[in-house]
């Protein structure tokens, strides 16, 4: 079997030709233009060997000599792709073209369903079955109801994939059977088959041998028109399901020079590599191929170790993509399943009790003998240990030796399917990951934005003009790794750093040096002073200081205002263990810059001019008619904007929850379609362009109108607010706008622009109360209605209410009874009353939020009847509801939202607004512009509602060993101690007691209370610091609670019975001592 491959030269690829198979009919469903480009002959053809395809039939698509048409099998997995998973954005990104001199664009499959490229790997598994069984199902692709696929203990390695498998099959609505050959179940077996019969897969323990759960699950496949997965074959249809990515991209780049992509593992990334290289090959044979990897990775005698050794980017082999699909495929509540009794440990018995519980049988069914208890950390290790010794057997399967062969990274660089390997280093990777959530607002694992690190690092150097694209995968990461990854980027990107300064040991001193770092808007994370260092001078103490900033200029005038005063300061930018060498590598220069591309002429052409000053137009002028119009003009300027259902936010809300992601739209936030519908109406209508444009924003706003003035050539001036987050407005003058911070409200700032729009004679573009603006935020109500015709609710977050006002005027008029609801911060909520009184509530001017986007004091203008007539409610939402919100989002969805973004999320989160199970609403993410810094702080809080994190006060006699106790508890619970602190001498404790303030990391909340319950054994009764703003934290520390009181009546009834005693004893004593009187 052989891929015919069209180069230059015969050495592009390895020579010689398998024996090919007997011909088979093509499916017919493969693109005519991918056919085409098969039959082509071009002048010099050579053959890429691609072994393991003899014994697939119509599993794969074969030309007419009987030779696998790659392209064709690809193409037909692919037209599939919209039906059952997504079909990723991929997005030009101005501001990174600048940056690296070319077009650049992303391929965002950290947004595929579950996060990750390996859901494509097991959808092309089942449709390649499938096809390969097409015949004798009798049904069409979307008849078929599920799959039925065997787990067998003797051939462990041919099932490696299987969860993937059956969890992805069971998330797309197919029912999924799994048949088990007896046999000792090893740990990972028991997690298989825990995470797929907890998502609803049905497991047959079979009662014969090995060879008849064969025939029994085959035969069961016929009978019931379902899918057989032949598992000999998954690694030959992973390659076509992974190759579908690059259909994708030449789709929406034909003319693309060079492709990056991101490897992780080889042994488990080795699919998507392959696929994408061959197809690419095939279609497009000048492209380049370029391959990063990070230097650590590299080492292969350590691959599939890394969760063993110390790392940023703790992967655990790729499987996290898992715990997307399903809870309870994450590694951690696995284990607390098996943990029944609730422990921290597990035994052998705990295994077999699980399977049993399915269904096995003891006997045939053993679970593999673990030689001592297990903990959670043991256990992932052992899981992650099996998984790498599976893979290393897979490549030395017969039918699959010569695949991974064929198919190895050198193989691949030998025969050029890929031209280069770049190594980039682990603080490069960690750099990438920042300026990945800032450019993309996406998450990824890390190792997932290294081909973004090569670029970032000048490790990879485009051609001028060059189309790029750059492949982010990796969505899933573990909130406390992310954490970490967070804090250490920060510091590489000079928005974090620590000051020891030497001080006298008085207030003045420390007071002097605050004012220092006020002055410069910096703010301060931490202090703590040590009166213990020996080389101290005399009544001075070691103060070290946490600061954040908002680059590494700042850290220097700072320290250099210091000095200035005769204070020495030692700056420290990153944190231990890595060094300033480190550092500068991570820091290398990028490429020089290129400017914005301009609007199109169709855009910008001025043709249709009928004069100067176009007559005001009024709200009454905005109807589907000019929206739609609206929609053609701005289009050029836009992203498409995902809206999919979501299974996570329906479960949780009670309805069918659709998301419409608006932040991760061009600048960041829906602004963009308000400021370009007014700029580019305005230059359509005018004979002559304005001057320049001018405009009052807290950001998102500013950042509209910043690409669409540089995309047309016209100056721009941004007056924005004190509290303006600097990311926005950093983002703002890489566009070429000038920035002006004047006054502590939008209104002050807005005042100040329409002062300097009549000194400049420029054009003012407002950020809601203008019909223009507000006719381009309403065409985010056609997408929606195009995309959800049959919508029931539509949930809007609320500042000026432009966007509102444009939805709701679109919405309203295609289909009158669906509701709109408006959602406001309860610390800025104008219109919490407006539908009852017809007035505005009175905002204190100085009031502020997290969601500053959506901190407008007086919403309204022209379009104040839209608010009051189209909206049918408004509901607020907590500070704290909104920083939950933004953890949660971030977690499930893979992208970053700013406070402002996600106010309805946090309403239907938090029961605000009534839905009904079978109700269909959207709800409008509409913004992800956050500060590191700032999502870093919220991102404590949000951990505590996810259960990743705690605080306890116990308050304990002052004695040597109390503290050893209670951590040695902890340990048993597989806690990680994040901060210690003792508090003496406060007014409710004794002068011999002290309150130990212990900050954790925790698993999850079953660690939590297991940690609490082990304290309560022991008489010591932990406070949970802030449990109150956990949702459901009755339910949640319920055992906890029910373990207190248990304790406390039982120390009761101990301390009655000796009361008892003392009493009974004492009145002996007093009787015989009176009858030794008498």
């Amino acid at each position: 079997v052989a891929i015919i491959m069209s180069a230059e030269t015969p050495d592009r690829a390895r020579k010689g030709r398998a024996p090919p198979s007997a011909p088979s009919e093509g499916d017919g469903s493969a693109t005519k233009k991918s056919r085409a480009a098969s039959e082509k002959a071009p002048e010099a053809e050579v053959t890429f060997a691609l072994p393991g395809f003899n014994e697939i039939g119509g599993g794969v698509v074969r030309d007419r000599s009987g030779h696998v048409a790659f392209d064709e099998s690809v193409a037909r997995v692919s037209a599939l792709i919209p039906k059952f998973l997504k079909a990723t954005p991929q997005y030009h990104y101005e501001l990174l073209s600048q940056a690296f001199g070319c077009r650049a664009e992303l391929k965002l499959e950290n947004l595929q369903m579950f996060g990750d490229i390996y859901a494509r790997n097991s959808l092309g598994v089942i449709l390649g079955n499938y096809f390969n069984q097409k015949d004798s199902i009798g049904h069409g692709v979307s008849e078929v109801l599920g799959l039925v696929i065997v787990l067998d203990p003797s051939q462990s390695a041919l099932h490696l994939a299987l969860d993937g498998i059956v969890l992805t099959a069971l998330h797309v609505k197919l029912k999924a059977v799994i048949y088990v050959a007896p046999g000792e179940m090893s740990v990972l077996h028991c997690t298989q088959l825990h995470s797929c019969h907890d998502k609803g897969a049905k497991v047959i323990f079979h009662k014969g041998d090995n060879a008849s759960c064969y025939e029994r699950a085959k035969q069961h496949a016929v009978d019931m028109h379902l899918i057989y997965i032949d598992q000999r074959f998954t690694p030959q249809f992973s390659l076509l399901g992974a190759a579908t990515v690059a259909q994708e991209m030449i789709a929406q780049s034909p003319d693309c020079g060079t492709i990056v992509i991101p490897l992780r593992l080889f042994g488990v990334g080795w699919s998507y590599i392959s696929g994408i290289s061959l197809l690419m090959k095939k279609l497009k044979p000048d492209v380049k191929i370029i391959v990063v990897q990070m230097n650590e990775d590299l080492l292969r005698a350590n691959e599939g170790l890394e969760y063993e050794r110390h790392s940023l980017f703790p992967d655990l082999l790729e499987i996290g993509w898992m715990a997307l699909v399903t809870e309870q495929a994450d590694l951690r509540l696995v284990f607390d399943s098996i943990d029944a009794q609730n422990v921290g440990k597990i035994k052998t018995a705990d295994l077999q009790a699980m399977l049993v519980n399915m269904g096995a049988d003891s006997k045939r069914f053993v679970a593999e003998h673990l030689p001592t208890t297990t903990s959670v950390t043991e256990f992932i290790r052992i899981v992650s240990r099996q998984r790498t010794d599976l893979i290393a057997e897979g490549v030395k399967i017969p039918i699959l030796a010569d695949l991974y062969s064929a198919l190895s990274l050198e193989s691949l660089i030998q025969t050029k399917l890929v031209d280069e390997l770049v190594k980039v280093t682990e603080d490069q990777a960690a750099l990438a990951f920042i300026r990945c959530l800032e450019y993309t607002h996406t998450l990824t694992n890390g190792k997932g934005a290294v081909a973004l690190a090569a670029l970032w690092s000048g490790m990879i150097t485009p051609k001028k003009d060059e189309k790029l694209i750059v492949m982010i995968m990796g969505g899933f990461v573990d909130v406390i790794d992310f954490q970490n990854i967070l804090d250490y980027g920060l510091g590489l990107t000079g928005q974090s750093f620590d000051m020891q300064l030497d001080l006298p040991d008085n207030t003045t001193a420390l007071s002097k040096v605050l004012q220092v770092i006020a002055s410069h808007k910096v703010s301060v994370y931490d202090i703590s002073v040590d009166r213990n260092v020996e080389e101290m001078r005399q009544y001075h103490v070691r103060t070290i200081i946490q600061c954040r900033s908002k680059n590494f200029e700042q850290q220097k005038q700072v320290a250099e205002t210091l000095k200035a005063q005769g204070i020495t300061c030692d700056i420290t930018t990153t944190p231990s263990p890595y060094d300033a060498k480190r550092v500068a590598e991570a820091m290398t220069a990028v490429p020089s810059t290129t400017p914005i591309e301009s609007a199109s002429s169709s855009s910008s052409s001025s043709s249709s001019a009928s004069n100067d000053h176009p007559a005001p137009r009024k709200m009454s002028d905005v109807n589907v008619h000019t929206i739609r119009q609206a929609f053609a003009r701005i289009r050029g300027n836009l992203s498409v904007t995902p809206i999919y259902l979501s299974q996570v936010y329906s479960k949780i809300s009670g309805c069918k929850l659709y998301l419409m992601l608006e932040n991760i739209q061009k600048v960041g936030s829906f602004k963009i379609r308000g400021s370009s519908n007014m700029v580019l109406k305005t230059v359509e209508s005018s004979a002559t362009k304005p001057k320049g444009l001018i405009a009052a924003s807290a950001g998102n706003h500013a950042q509209g109108v910043a690409l669409v003035s540089a995309k047309v050539g016209l100056p721009c001036t941004i007056v924005c607010p004190e509290y303006a987050p600097e990311t926005k407005l950093q983002w703002t003058r890489m566009y070429g706008a000038e920035v002006i911070k004047k006054g502590n409200s939008l209104e002050e700032a807005g005042k100040y622009a329409e002062q300097l729009c009549e000194q400049r004679k420029w054009m003012m573009v407002r950020p809601y109360n203008d019909v223009d603006v507000i006719e381009g935020q309403g065409t985010m109500g056609l997408e929606i209605y195009e995309s959800i015709p049959d919508v029931d609710t539509v949930v809007v977050n609320v500042g000026g209410g432009g966007m509102i006002a444009g939805i709701a005027l679109y919405l309203k008029a295609v289909n009158p009874n669906i509701r709109i609801v408006g959602v406001q911060s309860q610390n800025v909520a104008p219109l919490a009353d407006f539908k009852q009184t017809h007035e505005l509530r009175y905002i204190e001017p100085a009031a502020l939020t997290l969601a500053d986007g959506t901190n407008v004091k007086r919403p309204g203008g022209v379009h104040t009847n839209i608010l009051q007539d189209y909206v049918d409610e408004y509901v607020t939402v907590s500070e704290n509801e909104i920083a939950s919100t933004i953890v949660h989002l971030m977690t499930n969805s893979r992208t970053i939202s700013e406070g402002a973004g996600c106010l309805g999320l946090a309403a239907l989160l938090h029961r605000k607004i009534a839905v009904r199970k079978d109700e269909k609403v959207c709800v409008v993410i509409c913004g992800g512009n956050i500060d590191m810094s700032t999502l870093r702080q919220v991102y404590e809080y949000g951990l505590r509602a996810l259960g990743r994190c705690f605080t306890i006060h116990i308050t304990t006699w002052d004695y040597p060993g109390n503290l050893s106790k209670i951590i040695a508890l902890a340990a048993r619970a597989e806690l990680t101690v994040r901060e210690i602190r003792h508090i003496r001498g406060g007014g409710d404790i004794n002068w011999n007691e002290v309150t130990l303030s212990i900050a954790f990391y925790s698993h999850s909340f079953n660690h939590q209370v297991f940690f609490l319950n082990l304290l309560v054994e022991d008489a010591l009764f932990p406070e949970v610091v802030g449990r109150d703003y956990i949702k459901d934290h009755e339910s949640v520390y319920q055992a906890f609670d029910k373990a207190v009181e248990s304790k406390r009546i039982a120390l009761a009834n101990t301390a009655k019975e000796r009361r008892d005693v003392f009493i009974a004893q004492y009145r002996e004593q007093q009787q015989a001592s009176a009858s030794t009187v008498l």
